[in-house]
C-alpha cells in the first residue's frame, strides 16, 4: 500500500492544495488520483482513490451537497480535490460540517495547478505498490488456472486469494449461477435485484449492499450473456484491491460463459433422450444406458409441464440449483423431468417465474415417461383453468379427467364421436369450431374473426354440433361435457 496521505499532498506547496474540511481524515492513504465530472463518481472510483473535479458534478443545494459527501465517504474514497477555478458552486456550511463529521477530506486546488501534476505525484508514490499488485495478480491467475481439487472451484480459489467470498448472481432471475456449499442469503439476493430494478440493460458499475455490522457486500457487473453481477462479501475492514478485482471479474465472466455453453450442450443431449423416451422410440434398456452415461441414476422421476416459452428459464434455474434433470419441448409445452425427491423444491423454484404448471405422479420410471407426460399435461390444463399456480396429478382424484389413455379415448368418443366422424367424412371443421367457440368464452364475434367465417356460418356449425352431440351450447352442464371432452381429446392425442 502506498504511504502517501492527504496531508502529504497538502504539505507539497507546489501543488497548491488547501484542506478546507475533514482535517481529521488527513491521514487517509491516497493510492490513486482520478478526474471525474459525472454526477455519481462513487460508482467509478474505488477505495483510497482521490477524486479530482472542477466541481461540475457538485450539486448546489445544501442537502444535496451533504448527500454527495456521504456517498463519497461511504465508497471509501480518500477525499475530494476541487479546482479553484469558479466552476464549482459555493461550498455550503452543511457540506463542510458533514465532511468534518465524517472525517472526509475536502481540498481546494489552485487554478494554476493542473490535475495531471497531482496525478503524477500519486503515481510516483504508488510505483512500489504496483510491484506487489503485479505479484498478487500473478497469484490470481495461478489460482484461476490451477487444477481444481475434489472440493474446490474457481470461485473458491479466487475467494481465498482475495480474502472475500465471491458469488455470481443472475440479477434477472435472482439465481446464484456458480452455487456452492455456502450460497448467498435469499434476502441479500432480493436486495441486489431491487437495487438494479429497471436497469438490467445497464447494470451499475458498483453497488454496496447493507449486510450487517462488520461485514460488507459489494456487487460489480460481469460481461456475460446472462445478466450477472459478481458479489464480494467480507469483513468491513478488509480492503479489496480494485485493480485485482477487475481482473477477477474478467476471469469469473469467462467461467460463467464456459459453464453456460457446457450446460447448453448437456441440455441438447438430454432433450434428444427425453423426446425419444416420450415417443417410445427408444427401448427401456437403451434409455437406462443413456441415463447412466449422462450421470443420471436409475430412480423414480416426476415430470413438470408448463408453457413452452418457459423452458429456458426452467433449465437455467434448476441447473443453477444443481438439480439432476432432463428437459424438452413438445408442441406448445415444455417438460422438466426431475427426481421425485427434487420435485417440490424444483416446483417452488419455477413457480417464481412460471405462472401455470402441472406435475405428474412421482413414480415415473424410464418406461413410464409417456404416461407421466399425459399426467403432467392434464394437470397443466387444470392449473390453467384455475388461473395459474401448480396442479398436481393424483391417481386418487385425477382432476376430473380419465386416468388412462383408453378411458380418455372412450370419454372423447362418448361426447364427440359423431362430430369427429362427421369431420372425417365431410372434411369439415366442426371440432375446431367448437374448441375455438368455448375457448373464446362463447363470444360469437371473436370466434368468427378467429375462424375467418361469417356469424351466420358459425351459427350453422353450432346447430350442427348440437344436433350431432345432443347437447346445447347454452346449457352449463352440456358445455362442461363438451369442454372436458375437448380437453381430454387434445391431451390424449398429444396436442396439448
Amino acid at each position: 500500500m502506498s504511504n502517501l496521505t492527504v496531508r502529504d499532498l497538502v504539505a507539497m506547496r507546489q501543488l497548491a492544495c488547501s484542506l478546507v474540511a475533514g482535517a481529521a481524515g488527513a491521514e487517509r492513504t491516497v493510492v490513486w488520483a482520478h478526474v471525474c465530472e459525472l454526477p455519481d463518481p462513487w460508482n467509478w472510483l474505488g477505495t483510497d482513490d482521490l477524486l479530482m473535479t472542477t466541481g461540475m458534478s457538485l450539486p448546489a443545494a445544501a442537502d444535496d451537497q451533504k448527500q454527495f459527501i456521504r456517498r463519497l465517504s461511504a465508497a471509501g474514497l480518500a477525499g475530494i480535490a476541487i479546482g479553484d477555478d469558479l466552476q464549482a458552486p459555493p461550498f455550503t456550511h452543511d457540506m463542510l460540517s458533514e465532511a468534518d463529521d465524517l472525517r472526509f477530506p475536502v481540498l481546494t486546488v489552485g487554478h494554476a495547478t493542473p490535475f495531471a501534476a497531482i496525478g503524477r505525484t500519486v503515481a510516483v508514490a504508488a510505483q512500489s505498490v504496483q510491484i506487489s499488485r503485479i505479484d498478487r495478480l500473478s497469484r490470481l491467475y495461478d489460482a484461476a488456472h490451477a487444477a481444481p481439487g475434489d472440493d474446490t472451484s474457481l470461485l473458491g480459489r479466487l475467494s481465498a486469494e482475495l480474502g472475500h467470498r465471491l458469488h455470481v448472481v443472475d440479477v434477472g432471475l435472482g439465481s446464484e449461477v456458480l452455487r456452492d456449499a455456502h450460497p448467498l442469503d435469499d434476502g441479500l439476493v432480493r436486495q441486489l435485484q431491487a437495487g438494479v430494478s429497471g436497469r438490467l440493460d445497464r447494470l451499475p458499475p458498483r453497488m454496496a449492499i447493507d449486510i450487517g455490522p462488520g461485514t460488507t457486500a459489494t456487487a460489480f457487473p460481469l460481461v456475460t450473456y446472462r445478466t450477472c453481477m459478481l458479489v464480494a462479501v467480507g469483513h468491513a475492514d478488509l480492503e479489496v484491491d480494485a485493480f485485482v478485482l477487475l481482473h477477477a471479474q474478467s476471469l469469473v465472466g469467462v467461467e460463467v460463459e464456459r459453464v453456460t455453453r457446457e450446460r447448453e450442450r448437456t441440455d441438447a443431449v438430454g432433450a434428444e433422450l427425453l423426446e425419444k423416451m416420450i415417443t417410445g422410440s427408444i427401448s427401456a434398456d437403451a434409455a437406462t444406458t443413456r441415463l447412466e452415461q449422462l450421470g443420471l441414476t436409475d430412480t423414480e422421476w416426476c415430470l413438470i409441464g408448463f408453457d413452452a416459452p418457459g423452458l429456458q428459464t426452467a433449465r437455467t434455474l434448476v441447473a443453477d440449483r444443481g438439480f439432476t434433470f432432463l428437459s424438452c419441448s413438445v408442441g406448445e409445452e415444455g417438460y422438466l423431468m426431475v427426481t421425485s425427491s427434487d420435485a417440490d423444491p424444483a416446483a417452488e423454484l419455477l413457480g417464481r417465474h412460471i405462472s401455470a404448471m402441472g406435475m405428474s405422479a412421482r413414480t415415473a420410471t424410464s418406461e413410464g415417461v409417456p404416461d407421466s407426460v399425459r399426467q403432467a399435461r392434464w394437470a397443466l390444463q387444470a392449473a390453467r383453468a384455475d388461473g395459474g399456480g401448480l396442479a398436481e396429478y393424483s391417481t386418487a382424484a385425477p382432476l376430473f379427467l380419465p386416468p388412462t389413455v383408453t378411458e380418455a379415448h372412450f370419454a372423447t368418443r362418448a361426447v364427440l364421436g359423431k362430430v369427429i366422424d362427421y369431420d372425417a367424412a365431410n372434411h369439415s371443421d366442426l371440432v375446431e369450431t367448437l374448441d375455438v367457440f368455448l375457448s373464446m368464452d362463447r363470444n360469437w364475434t371473436a370466434t368468427a374473426e378467429k375462424l375467418v367465417i361469417h356469424r351466420q356460418t358459425l351459427g350453422y356449425r353450432l346447430r350442427k354440433i348440437e344436433g350431432l352431440t345432443g347437447r346445447n351450447v347454452k346449457s352449463s352442464a352440456d358445455i362442461a361435457d363438451l369442454w372436458m371432452a375437448l380437453i381430454t381429446r387434445r391431451i390424449s392425442s398429444g396436442q396439448g
